[in-house]
């Protein structure tokens, strides 16, 4: 059993594993090769692909055309080299852009990552990593999306702000993992709901709060693991009339809706689980994974199949170690963040293509390696045009300088990532401190908040506790956080929403309310472990030393059903 060359630990690769290596091939004219045997433990392939996304703390910066200010996934300040050249949105994809101006050709006494991280310098960045965005300026990872403000990993939505994964939403704030879903607040990992607050693990709903493991319910409140069920308050059943009154009592109230937050943690926490929240899916092991079949130790994965280690997922078809892949990826291999794109290996935000190899941000591009900010071109290595003949006679000659360098089967290294590990989705999957990640390698960034420009400031536990006691000029004030002063502001459309829901104003830094529904999510990480009603044998994210009632899928069904 190989041991991983960054941890030290133990790891397997399974026949499964072999079996893709071999079936993943780029040809170059009589020429193939395979991706390598993987010399890092899962856990790490996946930290060192996704230090290299980020999906908040922007940066002020400045369009390098234009001069205009602009907000930027890039600091003016490099934790590297020298700064990036960034581009506005609109700019990077019009016609000043030409990013075979920067082609170089590759040099043999040279190792790859250096050269191609010295590319990357000089092609121009864009500010933010969008596809076809309408007014979702501070909006990254998202595409197709309109009206959106704060939110990433996210496709086809409207008027939503504050989240992660919205899968085609409407008027939703404050959520994560959401799919499908209208007028929804604070709630994490739903399926098809609609006029939600504070719902958890939950689908086909319409009008629950502050509960969890909903199926196909209407008006509940504070309940858990009920299956089409209505006008139901902790669980037990009212008359309409009852279970109205109850929920008018605390509506509006922000100390009330507290407290009945308190109280959804208590039941989340007391309540019988489902080992994994696996869902309409065949032969799979993970955690939010719904209408998928043979996916193996994969996470928050929908309409997929025939992956392994694959984080975050929409109709995903054959990837395996890829992280971000949305709208029909099919046979990619260590991949950060794409759309509709086949056979790709070693890539970082490449949409709409095929056939390419360690490029970045690439758009209907065919048969590149080692490129970025390409938009529809073949045959490219280093940004530089060749005929399809010389293409397929220089690669190969590149990946046996890869191989004789020992680069070839990584990924773009961590020391030459755009961001410090503190700001890149890696630290929520495996947090560490600063101490820890500048040992293993990894970049590091001091974070600061810029303070608004506003007309006046108030602390978060002096705003009125109700909605209809907010004053109209609440939109011109900075509000600090209770919890640890960072500033932050209320936007008009966001006030509309707070007012037309009867909600209270959040008291809480949108970073700090995204860490609290953080930490509703298990680790992604596999166990084995028995349930602890029948003894059977499970692979679930729950640690067999943590005190939650943990149950296989026949022994929960038969509880809640």
């Amino acid at each position: 059993m190989p041991s991983c060359q960054k941890c030290q630990a133990e790891f397997q690769i399974h026949d499964d594993e072999h079996a893709f290596l071999k079936k993943i091939t780029f040809k170059f004219g009589d020429k193939s090769y395979n991706p390598p045997e993987p010399i890092y433990c899962p856990e790490c392939r996946m930290v060192i692909r996704t230090c290299h996304r980020k999906e908040w703390n922007f940066h002020k910066n400045k369009c390098a055309i234009t001069g205009k200010d602009l907000i930027s996934l890039y600091a003016t300040e490099p934790l590297w080299g020298k700064p990036y050249t960034v581009y506005a949105e609109d700019i990077w994809v019009g016609d000043d852009l030409d990013p075979m101006k920067y082609g170089r050709e590759f040099n043999f006494s040279c190792s790859f990552f250096e050269q191609f991280a010295e590319l990357l310098r000089h092609v121009p960045r864009r500010s933010m990593c969008t596809v076809d965005n309408q007014n979702s300026e501070f909006t990254t990872g998202a595409g197709y999306c309109k009206n959106c403000y704060l939110i990433n990993s996210s496709e086809n939505c409207e008027d939503c702000y504050y989240g992660k994964l919205f899968q085609d939403c409407s008027d939703c704030i404050d959520c994560s993992y959401i799919y499908n879903c209208e007028l929804c607040y604070e709630s994490f990992f739903l399926q098809r709901c609609y006029h939600c607050l504070y719902l958890l693990h939950s689908q086909n709903c319409q009008d629950c709060h502050f509960s969890t493991n909903l199926n196909a319910c209407k008006n509940c409140c504070l309940c858990s693991n009920l299956h089409q069920k209505e006008y139901h308050f902790r669980n037990e059943p009212l008359s309409k009339e009852e279970y109205e009154a109850k929920v008018k009592e605390f509506m509006g109230s922000h100390e009330k809706m507290n407290k009945m937050r308190e109280e959804l943690m208590e039941i989340y926490e007391t309540q019988v689980h489902k080992y994994s929240n696996i869902a309409n899916s065949k032969n799979c092991t993970g955690d939010h994974i719904e209408n998928s079949k043979n996916c193996f130790d994969c996470y928050d994965m929908t309409e997929s199949e025939d992956c392994k280690y694959v984080q975050v997922g929409f109709q995903v078809k054959d990837n395996y170690d890829c992280s971000n892949m949305y709208i029909k990826p099919e046979l990619c291999y260590e991949v950060l963040g794409t759309i509709e794109v086949f056979n790709c290996a070693y890539s970082i935000f490449v949409f709409n293509s095929q056939n390419m190899l360690y490029c970045d941000y690439c758009y209907h591009c065919n048969d590149c390696f080692g490129c970025s900010g390409l938009t529809r071109k073949k045959f490219c290595i280093f940004n530089k045009q060749y005929s399809e003949d010389e293409y397929n006679e220089l690669v190969p000659k590149i990946i046996e300088h890869m191989q004789a360098n020992n680069e070839w089967g990584k990924f773009f290294l961590p020391e030459y990532a755009p961001f410090g590990y503190n700001e890149s989705v890696a630290q929520e999957y495996v947090p560490l401190t600063k101490e820890e990640a500048k040992e293993k390698g990894y970049l590091w960034r001091e974070l600061k908040d810029d303070i608004p420009q506003v007309e006046k400031t108030i602390p978060a536990d002096q705003l009125p506790d109700r909605v209809e006691d907010i004053p109209d000029d609440v939109l011109n004030w900075a509000i600090t956080s209770q919890k640890s002063g960072r500033p932050y502001q209320i936007l008009k459309p966001e006030l509309a929403f707070y007012r037309g829901q009867n909600l209270p104003l959040p008291r809480l830094h949108p970073d700090e309310r995204y860490s609290r529904r953080l930490e509703l999510r298990n680790p992604r990480k596999l166990w084995d472990r028995k349930c602890d009603k029948c003894e059977k044998e499970v692979s679930s994210t729950y640690h067999p030393s943590r005190s939650e009632k943990i149950y296989c899928e026949q022994c929960y069904l038969t509880e809640i059903y």
